[in-house]
Order: C-alpha cells, then sequence, then structure tokens
C-alpha cells in the first residue's frame, strides 16, 4: 500500500499525518525521515486490516449445524 492509497481510504491530510508524529506540517513536509515515516503508517494500517480480516473469518467460521 502507498501512502496515496491510505490517504484516499481514510481521507487523511498530510497535515493529519504530521499530527500522528507530533510534528507540525512543516516540520513533516521537509523532513528527510518522511518517506519512513509514512511507510510506517502504511505497514501499521495494513496490519490492522489484516487482524480485522482474521477476527472476521474467526466469526464467519462458526459451525451451526445441530448435531452435537
Amino acid at each position: 500500500m502507498t501512502i496515496s492509497e491510505l490517504k484516499k481510504r481514510t481521507g487523511l491530510t498530510q497535515k493529519q499525518i504530521a499530527q500522528f508524529f507530533n510534528m507540525t506540517y512543516g516540520a513533516f513536509a521537509n523532513s528527510s525521515a518522511k518517506e519512513r515515516y509514512e511507510n510506517a503508517l502504511c505497514k501499521f494500517y495494513s496490519f490492522l486490516r489484516e487482524g480485522e480480516k482474521k477476527k472476521n473469518q474467526d466469526t464467519t467460521d462458526v459451525e451451526t449445524s445441530d448435531e452435537p
């Protein structure tokens, strides 16, 4: 996932992303670590989505037959 995809899916702005890292927009935009921050955020988002998928799969795999 790229930062562009993440922003489209979540509606996040660059300013909001900067706030996640306790930075001003200007500091974030000019940071030499900006790409690392964005990659970390994308990985974290993907991690959370995978966890939700697994959680949803666990609840849909419930046995529904009347037999013991």
